[in-house]
């Protein structure tokens, strides 16, 4: 079966779901994000090399599927060839649903407030996010989820979208 056509089923089966299915019992919580994982889907992003040096991001999750992804300082130094290191902090939070069950999930944001800034040689200068393309704007794709890590990995047209649901989150 190729990515396409998982996604196709993906979306039919959470569709097909009650409006209101709970989401399996083990993401129900507070979840911290990895930052050190961010980083690593960032060095890619850009092209260079990204270390956290300070905040956090967290995530509740109801058993309705609500959910609040906050960003708190995450802040992160990026060095990009020919550019000069510059220190990006994100702060904010996204809020929506997960709709989640047998490994697949859709997540919807219906608030999002998340906001970059990048400090670059004194100078800073804002980053827009939007809630399509942004982190914790939302995705669909598959998560594992164990008593202590949750895991997502979001798709996209049958490729890996990296932008959306940080992928490694560890109970609080």
């Amino acid at each position: 079966m190729t990515r396409f056509s998982m996604t196709v089923c993906l979306a039919a089966t959470l569709f097909s779901a009650p409006a209101h299915a709970a989401v399996d019992d083990c993401m129900v919580g507070t979840w911290i994000a990895d930052l050190r994982d961010i980083a690593d889907m960032m060095s890619v992003q850009m092209q260079g090399t990204a270390t956290p040096t300070n905040g956090e991001v967290s995530m509740e999750i109801l058993p309705d599927g609500m959910f609040t992804l906050l960003a708190d300082d995450m802040t992160l130094s990026i060095a990009i060839p020919d550019i000069p290191v510059m220190s990006v902090k994100v702060v904010g939070y996204s809020a929506g649903r997960i709709d989640a069950a047998d490994n697949a999930f859709i997540a919807a944001v219906d608030d999002y407030t998340l906001v970059g800034s990048a400090d670059v040689l004194g100078q800073t200068m804002e980053i827009p996010f939007d809630s399509a393309t942004g982190m914790g704007g939302g995705g669909i794709g598959w998560f594992e989820c164990t008593a202590d890590t949750l895991r997502f990995e979001a798709t996209a047209g049958g490729e890996v979208n990296p932008n959306q649901m940080p992928r490694l989150w560890h109970r609080r």
